[in-house]
């Protein structure tokens, strides 16, 4: 099953099993995001990838433009553990990696989750991926993909188990809107699926499939 069919799925389920006023709320809330553009705003193809350093999930840290020099990188940003797509779209990808024979392409998946939450959820879900925590959003921001998420929907994630002052670390409640680049090995980026509907990803295999 592609990543398409997954998502369809997890949809169908959260409209069979949240309550029609949260349902609502969630429709409302993400009718307002698309209306804020923010995916217009957000760093495209022809663009130069900011030089960002991060840390792995083992504390070790790796520079873009170190990996650059071996190959293209793939960078994907998703919101954490607690979103159910999300988590569809990682799979996908540890799925779909594990298809494509590319020794020379290398893959970041970036939230704003603290690190002890990501390296849980490669151990957990045994993820052969570079996991990273983006303190603060600092990466997100400045590919242009933050915001910040509506009082009631805070409230609604939290009665739901995603308790996000507690899984990113601190009260700014900003969130990633979902994305995934291709950065060339000159800093370029040739290839930029950024959409505001967190329910609407890029499909991992036609990603991968460029190389």
């Amino acid at each position: 099953m592609h990543l398409k069919a997954d998502l369809s799925k997890i949809q169908n389920e959260m409209a069979e099993q949240l309550p029609s006023e949260v349902l609502q709320a969630f429709g409302a809330n993400l009718n307002e995001l698309i209306e804020q553009n923010i995916d217009q705003k957000a760093l495209t193809i022809g663009d130069q990838a900011p030089d960002i350093s991060v840390l792995d999930t083992d504390g070790k840290e790796i520079k873009l433009y170190d990996l650059l020099k071996n190959g293209p990188v793939i960078i994907n940003f998703f919101r954490g553990n607690w979103c159910p797509f999300c988590m569809a779209e990682l799979s996908d990808y540890q799925e779909s990696i594990q298809q494509f024979h590319l020794p020379t392409t290398q893959f970041l998946f970036i939230s704003p989750q603290m690190q002890a939450y990501s390296a849980q959820l490669k151990s957990e879900k045994d993820f052969d991926l570079t996991l990273i925590a983006d303190q603060h959003n600092e990466i997100a921001r400045q590919f242009g993909l933050v915001f910040t998420l509506d009082d009631n929907i805070r409230e609604i994630y939290k009665k739901i188990g995603a308790d996000l002052s507690a899984i990113n670390g601190d009260n700014s409640f900003e969130l990633p809107i979902p994305a995934t680049y291709v950065v060339a090995p000159s800093g370029k980026i040739t290839y930029a699926f950024v959409e505001t509907n967190y329910m609407m990803r890029a499909e991992p295999r036609e990603v991968l499939s460029m190389f």
